[in-house]
């Protein structure tokens, strides 16, 4: 699933509980000292994060949420925090506190929601979802993220239209339209998928389409057995960072499609050179010899 760096919110709302100094929300007055510590730890820890500091970050964040445990902002950050690290199960104590103190932000129940799918919790991130939902019925966010947990659901019908409802609160929306067309991929349904995805391309300048948009149009263009144009967007995939044997693999594949035998070969030699366990790239090499095998027996 994918991961959210939140930024600082402009106001931050701090409930009683049970710790002096925390004010309750809605009251008039000056800033708690515990409040002005845990606001301050929090901003020094979210700039840890942008800087990529993640140890520093986490340290600054807890102290923050020991500062004023009714912070719903420290929480959510300090969850963030301990999710990069891989703490999943503190990261979800934190962010559901958070939404505990908060309960009336769309956003913390959507990040909520991610967190809980990622760990295959479906039943909480559908209760999360739901509220979310409740709170905004307009959000693009919350319909994107109710799609999500339906097609993790194998709710394929259910998710397209959730994905088409989000779309149309947020039409140029790009990470919305490629997931619309991978589902329509998944769905078996190319000729879709490539408009959605074709959509986005035309929405980035020449050579600055990011390799997932790139990746899926050579998927899709395999799929309609159209090997020429798949090999462009695979070629360019692949020099696009990271370095996936997948897609070099799948470029050999078309590349083999159209009788390219010796690209295609490279192509599987590249692919085992940074992965020497591929079993896809094995299979590409074994294609590829088949081949030169039955052309060195059509010249005999």
């Amino acid at each position: 699933m994918r991961g959210i760096l939140p930024g600082v919110w402009a106001f931050v709302v701090c409930a009683m509980a049970g710790l002096p100094g925390c004010r309750i929300p809605g009251l008039e007055g000056p800033v708690s000292r515990s409040l002005a510590t845990s606001r301050q730890l929090c901003q020094q820890g979210v700039t840890a994060m942008e800087r990529g500091q993640w140890d520093r970050a986490e340290q600054l964040l807890q102290e923050a949420v020991k500062a004023c445990a009714s912070d719903p902002d420290s929480r959510q950050n300090y969850a963030e925090a301990l999710w990069q690290r891989g703490a999943r199960s503190e990261a979800i104590k934190q962010i559901e506190e958070a939404c505990r103190l908060a309960p009336d932000n769309p956003a913390l129940h959507i990040r909520a929601a991610e967190m809980l799918l990622a760990t295959n919790r479906v039943e909480s991130a559908v209760r999360h979802t739901r509220r979310a939902l409740d709170l905004d019925p307009r959000s693009p966010s919350s319909w994107a993220m109710r799609a999500r947990i339906m097609q993790a659901s194998g709710q394929l019908r259910d998710a397209l239209a959730s994905y088409h409802r989000a779309l149309g609160y947020r039409p140029n929306d790009r990470t919305i339209q490629l997931e619309i067309a991978e589902l329509y991929c998944q769905l078996e349904e190319p000729e879709r998928a490539l408009v959605f995805l074709q959509n986005v391309s035309e929405s980035y300048s020449p050579g600055e389409e990011p390799q997932r948009l790139l990746y899926l149009e050579g998927l899709v263009y395999q799929r309609l057995g159209r090997h020429e144009e798949a090999i462009g967007c695979l070629s360019a995939a692949a020099r696009r960072q990271p370095a996936s044997p997948a897609i070099i693999c799948r470029l050999g594949e078309s590349l083999l499609a159209v009788g390219r035998r010796a690209e295609a070969a490279e192509a599987a030699r590249e692919s085992l050179r940074l992965d020497p366990q591929s079993e896809y790239g094995h299979r590409l090499l074994e294609w590829v010899e088949l081949a030169q095998g039955r052309d060195e027996t059509l010249r005999q």
